[in-house]
């Protein structure tokens, strides 16, 4: 009686233990799916606005075109 309660107690492990590890895999993959989503709809929003400089250096004062001296 106690043999074939280990061996229940084995079976059902391995069984629920694969079925977990499907729900994670499954979890896991719907995540990463979402997160390149995501990333990617930041690369494509992030080119579309042009960003100023905040600090202005003495040479770029200096030089309005941007050329700095050697």
């Amino acid at each position: 009686m106690i043999y074939m309660l280990k061996i229940n107690m084995l079976v059902a492990t391995v069984v629920f233990g694969l079925a977990g590890l499907v729900i994670l895999v499954l979890f896991a993959w719907t995540e990463a799916k979402g997160y390149a989503r995501a990333l990617r709809a930041m690369q494509r929003i992030a080119p579309a606005g042009r960003r100023e400089r905040f600090a202005i250096s003495r040479v770029d004062s200096r030089n309005p075109d941007g050329l700095r001296a050697a």
